[in-house]
């Protein structure tokens, strides 16, 4: 499996490097690719969440694929030295290595929840990114204000979150199989199977319960800032798709505002569908996604 040492503090990381390979099922009579895409996971996740999109897209849609867990979820540590602090830089900084230790090439960022501001801040911190990233294509953004104020007051609250970490530290097991429904709207008529559930239970399980709390602070951080900077900046092709039901991060809270602030990007509402629309709408997001590379020109080479 492949592994590479974090620049923070050797902290040994996890990714999956997929590229087309000369046999594969269903492939399509078409060359691979220049882009690769860049899969950013969302909390409480891994890579996994994307293993249904990631494989047809490698091997029928012929894309390169970069999908790493984030440090303390999946298959990557935490931190091998205790007096690091980690937030959002500290991610990001694990982010800009993996990809120049891959020598990338032009590349799309796709991330869901948390993993949409990590793929801004990588961004507007590194001349790498900013040479190589083609576009971005947002699922269920975590932003830009995450975290409910005066000015914001359609975001979650400080209460609903110290609810969820109570949860996380009291019965974790009964508290994310109870949870797991609302992620992903069944409540609007969404469905899956109860071994999918299961499943996705036991991505949450992986993680590290440290990184699990710490990483749930991390991810109340305002980005409306950055995203005007972003604004002010090239105007790169944008695609969010969000959900209707979304009741983790609610449309009006966090896509709706981003299409604002980024009046060139696309809005995609999925009716009915929630934070986990990744998964609830899989047909109609690799849809998406193979559109929104397709639309891409192909002259972007490092």
């Amino acid at each position: 499996m492949p592994y590479f040492t974090s620049p923070v503090d050797s902290t040994t990381l996890y990714y999956k490097y997929y590229r087309p390979g000369a046999t594969a099922f269903r492939p399509l009579d078409q060359p691979a690719s220049p882009l690769a895409l860049v899969f950013l996971h969302g909390w409480p996740m891994s890579s996994d969440m994307f293993e249904h999109l990631l494989v047809p897209l490698c091997e029928t849609y012929r894309l390169r694929i970069v999908a790493p867990d984030r440090r303390g979820f999946g298959k990557s540590d935490w931190s091998s030295a205790a007096t690091v602090s980690i937030d959002y830089d500290v991610f990001v900084a694990d982010l800009v290595a993996l990809l120049e230790h891959l020598d990338i090439g032009p590349f799309v960022f796709v991330g869901a929840s948390m993993g949409c501001p990590e793929s801004v801040l990588a961004y507007l911190q590194s001349r790498f990114v900013q040479e190589r990233c083609q576009g971005f294509m947002w699922l269920g953004p975590n932003m830009p204000f995450p975290l409910q104020s005066p000015e914001h007051p359609l975001s979650p609250s400080a209460d609903v979150w110290d609810a969820i970490l109570d949860g996380l530290r009291g019965d974790k097991a009964q508290y994310v199989s109870d949870a797991l429904p609302g992620i992903f709207a069944l409540q609007a008529g969404n469905e899956l199977s109860a071994k999918t559930l299961e499943r996705f239970e036991r991505l949450v399980h992986e993680a590290d319960g440290v990184a699990l709390e710490r990483t749930a602070k991390i991810i109340q951080r305002d980005t409306g800032d950055e995203l005007r900077r972003l604004g002010e900046g090239k105007q790169l092709p944008i695609r969010i798709l969000h959900g209707s039901a979304d009741q983790g991060m609610p449309l009006e809270a966090s896509a709706a505002l981003v299409k604002e602030m980024l009046p060139w990007s696309e809005l995609k509402v999925y009716e009915n569908a929630g934070h986990g629309l990744y998964l609830t709408h899989a047909k109609q997001v690799l849809d998406d996604i193979v559109e929104f590379v397709q639309s891409i020109p192909r002259g972007g080479q490092k």
